[in-house]
């Protein structure tokens, strides 16, 4: 949305100053070659130009307007505390470096999958099926304890009901592997991290 904008404000303001150029150029010329018609002609074709841009732009605000915003797809807060802890422990091991939002879209990806057809049924099975995260493979995820903006991230997502995963069921850090943007939708990035859907 915010680069359909530019783009647009970029084309009215390239319009106006041809149009500046073409008065200035005008100014220039014989009295002969110049007449107030001529002026007000460019003036009024740029004038119909931006407001021709301006409008399609309302346009298209409207229609993104219209379109639903995204619905946790996440069925139940009702989790064991032994689950809380399991969900703050990949946290920790996937996302020690990023922000209270950050280690919460890590959580909200275990919890997409658990509500996904595709995966296992329960947190536990989700974190520790085999090949999915690098932490339980290398050993990283039985050394690390949740600190305290892991609990605050779960408590983002238990209390406050957030949730801006846009249904992500996998994510990287970005490294020579194409696997993800190969074969998944991209959905969006946040921090170091590039967060991923199945294709449709």
């Amino acid at each position: 949305m915010k680069v359909k904008l530019f783009v647009s404000l970029g084309i009215a303001a390239g319009l106006l100053i041809l149009s500046v150029a073409a008065m200035a150029n005008m100014a220039d010329m014989p009295e002969d070659n110049v007449s107030s018609e001529s002026i007000v002609a460019s003036g009024a074709a740029v004038a119909t130009g931006i407001t021709e841009i301006m409008e399609e732009q309302q346009v298209i605000s409207k229609e993104e307007a219209t379109q639903e915003p995204y619905k946790s797809k996440i069925g139940s807060m009702d989790w064991s505390e032994e689950e809380s802890y399991l969900l703050a422990k990949i946290a920790m091991a996937e996302a020690e470096s990023e922000d209270t939002e950050g280690k919460a879209l890590v959580m909200l990806v275990v919890l997409n999958r658990v509500w996904n057809d595709e995966f296992p049924d329960t947190i536990e099975e989700v974190i520790y099926q085999s090949g999915q995260f690098s932490p339980i493979a290398n050993g990283r995820f039985d050394k690390v304890e949740p600190d305290a903006d892991c609990w605050a991230a779960l408590d983002l997502i238990m209390l406050d009901k957030w949730d801006e995963s846009m249904g992500a069921t996998y994510f990287e850090s970005k490294s020579e592997s194409t696997w993800h943007s190969e074969h998944l939708k991209f959905l969006f990035q946040h921090g170091n991290h590039y967060f991923y859907m199945d294709k449709e």
